[in-house]
């Protein structure tokens, strides 16, 4: 007990910037992650892309250096840099030996602080997106999902979803000088959080982040306030023909109007991962195993981190003719789930598949970095990690089945389906 809050070296610079170090017996290798406000949430309301494209841009060169000579400076040192962005925040990881973790921050400061934002590899990350975007068109799952993401919350909320003949406009949109103008405002240092994990000195990595990053402006945006009023939706039912599809695919469920901070939200998640969450859960074992009717089916929470309030969704993928089947099937379960509750023999399983992979994925640099970060960014204090798994297995049978009669209601259930009916 007690790892991470021993461990765990966190500095909170006055240039607003938190670091976590957990130097690590592993010998020689050093895994970094860090993000910032700045996500999909914070693009500018007339392109929700811009955030996204910005993200994607920042290997692609800076005023210094094309992308080439940045491969060649990180194959140099046999180092990796990636940087992405998710609804709320800029993220970036890195791995290297512990000698050249300095090559490392001064490539990440350069790559984050003077992107150039080149005409000619602004049109083919267009190009490269577009591309995607269209072929998602075809894809049976995420059309179900953004449909059911629709239905479920107005334009204003953070789950809401663009359809992707939208998504495809912003794309299109977007030019040199959106880019160049969320990145002044966007990004910067006062919400700032990197984790370390491996053979690092505190010290010494501090430092090299102080020198880096010390000097960079502020972010000129503001935490988004998430806390929203519930919009009730009653039941609903949408059913999207793509042609020449060989399986349909399934979202059912509905809001639950809760975050993941909410105290019934660990006894819901437990629920919601005994009806479906792995592949011995109840779905995969009655719809799919015994009744044959599903490549894979499985149930989860969504949508529920930083205050916003979440979703619950099951989701399977069918035959076309078998999707009627497949959906009664599963309703059959959910009923049963939400009438008789679960039951304490899975509830034990359950907690040591959750508690268990947790441990294991904290068993690499990378997983904990990961943890270690999305800790800083929930604002939890670093002993939260080491309470977790007793959070966990302190969850009574009761707080879960009272969790699911409150938030569950089978009658009220969004279904959305995609593929190719009556043979269109």
């Amino acid at each position: 007990m007690g790892f991470f809050k021993n461990q765990v070296i966190e500095t909170n610079h006055s240039q607003g910037i938190n670091t976590y170090v957990l130097p690590t017996n592993i010998k020689d290798v050093v895994t970094i992650s860090g993000s910032f406000l700045g996500g999909t949430l914070y693009s500018p309301s007339k392109n929700p892309h811009i955030s996204t494209f910005t993200a994607a841009m920042l290997d692609k060169g800076t005023f210094n250096k094309d992308k080439y000579e940045i491969g060649d400076v990180l194959d140099s040192v046999g180092a990796e840099l990636k940087f992405g962005s998710t609804k709320h925040h800029i993220f970036f990881t890195a791995h290297c030996l512990n000698s050249d973790v300095n090559i490392v921050v001064e490539m990440l400061a350069e790559q984050l602080r003077t992107p150039a934002f080149r005409g000619d590899e602004i049109d083919k990350l267009k190009t490269r997106m577009i591309g995607k975007l269209e072929q998602s068109l075809e894809d049976t799952k995420k059309q179900a999902l953004i449909s059911f993401l629709r239905i479920l919350y107005p334009k204003t909320h953070p789950n809401y979803k663009y359809k992707t003949e939208e998504s495809l406009d912003f794309i299109k949109a977007i030019n040199q000088k959106d880019l160049k103008t969320f990145h002044d405002l966007a990004y910067g240092i006062n919400t700032m959080n990197i984790a370390v994990a491996g053979d690092v000195n505190p010290e010494k990595f501090n430092d090299q982040i102080i020198n880096h990053f010390a000097d960079w402006d502020k972010q000129s945006i503001n935490e988004i306030d998430n806390k929203l009023d519930i919009i009730a939706v009653s039941k609903n039912v949408d059913k999207i023909n793509i042609k020449d599809k060989t399986s349909a695919d399934m979202y059912l469920g509905q809001y639950i109007g809760i975050d993941r901070e909410h105290n019934d939200y660990y006894p819901l998640m437990l629920g919601i991962y005994i009806l479906g969450g792995n592949f011995s859960a109840r779905l995969m074992q009655t719809v799919r195993d015994e009744q044959g009717l599903t490549y894979g089916i499985g149930s989860s929470i969504g949508g529920s981190n930083f205050g916003i309030d979440g979703y619950w969704n099951t989701w399977g993928t069918f035959a076309p003719d078998l999707i009627e089947k497949g959906h009664n099937a599963t309703m059959e379960q959910i009923n049963k789930w939400c009438k008789k509750g679960v039951f304490e023999k899975e509830l034990i399983s359950k907690k040591s598949t959750i508690t268990g992979s947790y441990k294991v994925a904290l068993d690499t640099t990378g997983g904990l970095v990961s943890q270690i970060l999305s800790n800083a960014e929930r604002k939890k204090p670093i002993s939260y990690l080491d309470e977790y798994v007793g959070i966990i297995n302190n969850i009574s049978l009761k707080e879960i089945n009272n969790a699911i009669s409150k938030y569950i209601d089978p009658t009220k259930l969004t279904l959305v389906t995609a593929g190719s009916f009556n043979n269109k």
